[in-house]
């Protein structure tokens, strides 16, 4: 399921990196979702519709939207990840064509966060 030459990040990397700062956590899930479901603690979240035009944003206009900076094109500790894992595949692809080019995948995303214990917290 990850796009070509993606490197696949499972629960324990993605949990270890949140803990320790290491690692960015980019979840493309819908706000609806976010505010009904909950969200990994420490993760941020642009929604998959608006993700092309929030990384062409100015980083001010970025920061304001979002409330966090928006990564640099050559970051190496970004994870993209949804509710299963479908949408965080087209956010790479979209990311990528705007040159966001060393992008990670947790490919079993928020349901298998859930699913293995992971800490969420309720609301965006």
């Amino acid at each position: 399921m990850g796009a070509a030459g993606v490197k696949e990040v499972n629960f324990e990397e993605l949990r270890d990196g949140l803990n320790n700062a290491s690692l960015v956590y980019l979840d493309v899930r819908n706000r609806d979702e976010i505010v009904n479901d909950g969200k990994v603690v420490g993760s941020v979240v642009v929604p998959l519709p608006e993700l092309e035009e929030a990384f062409t944003k100015g980083d001010e206009a970025f920061l304001t939207k979002y409330g966090f900076s928006k990564p640099s094109k050559d970051a190496t500790n970004i994870v993209v990840g949804c509710r299963s894992g479908r949408r965080a595949v087209s956010a790479i692809q979209t990311l990528e064509k705007i040159g966001y080019n060393s992008l990670m995948i947790y490919k079993g995303s928020f349901n298998d966060w859930v699913a293995k214990g992971g800490a969420i917290t309720k609301g965006l």
